[in-house]
């Protein structure tokens, strides 16, 4: 059975005492859950995360890597410092990098195989606008978003990665993907990653679902058959 995964981003937010503040009321709660839980900070943050969540069950992640480990890319960060940091897991594909900064698919794809090389699983983000929802589009975005981000990669480095689905007109808006929306979509995922993979790969790969996941709707996200997670 695939483990339940709660990967929370903090974007652009957070300070050295929010840190201090999250350790001590987590603390008590991570008893009373099975859940595998990654905190995102900015990077500014990571190493002191790293050390407060030292010993619970609580991994790091980063937001953001470059595809080049070394170089003159002013503000970037490369997959070896993030490790010096202790970050075992990476956001890659979100749709504020792929909207503000430009970054395609390609570009994600080369992302995803520096972290790997690295030893840090990648959470590939993928989803459509409300457009291409709107013009039924939406499958066909998804699934070549999904190729592009792990074609070429080993079926072993495929089975290392979590694929976070957020539909772009969900995220920060208050919508949210119904529950049989959002689990759908997760099939069809599921069902590309076989081809992709192998169907053994594609039935132990978490999927997450990203966009508005609040502590109202998360219980019933959750208990759909294909939705592993949530992206926060």
């Amino acid at each position: 059975m695939r483990a339940k995964l709660i990967a929370a981003n903090w974007k652009m937010n957070g300070s050295f005492a929010l840190i201090d503040a999250m350790q001590k009321v987590l603390s008590p709660l991570l008893e009373e859950t099975t859940c595998e839980i990654v905190i995102c900070p900015p990077d500014v943050l990571l190493y002191s995360m790293k050390n407060a969540v030292k010993g619970t069950r609580i991994s790091v992640g980063a937001q953001n890597v470059h595809s080049e480990t070394t170089g003159a890319f002013t503000g970037e960060t490369s997959a070896p410092l993030l490790q010096e940091c202790g970050v075992q897991w990476c956001i890659v594909g979100h749709s504020e990098r792929r909207i503000l900064f430009g970054e395609t698919d390609e570009f994600i794809r080369s992302k995803t195989e520096t972290l790997l090389k690295h030893g840090i699983r990648p959470i590939l983000c993928i989803g459509e606008t409300l457009e291409q929802r709107e013009s039924s589009n939406q499958e066909e975005v998804v699934v070549i978003q999904l190729g592009k981000g792990l074609s070429g990669l080993a079926v072993d480095d495929q089975k290392r990665c979590v694929v976070a689905y957020e539909p772009i007109w969900a995220i920060g808006t208050g919508k949210t993907a119904t529950p049989e929306q959002a689990n759908s979509m997760h099939k069809t995922i599921r069902k590309e990653l076989e081809s992709l993979a192998s169907p053994e790969a594609a039935e132990n790969m978490q999927i997450l679902y990203g966009g508005s996941v609040n502590a109202e709707n998360a219980k019933t996200l959750l208990s759909q058959s294909e939705i592993d997670g949530a992206l926060v």
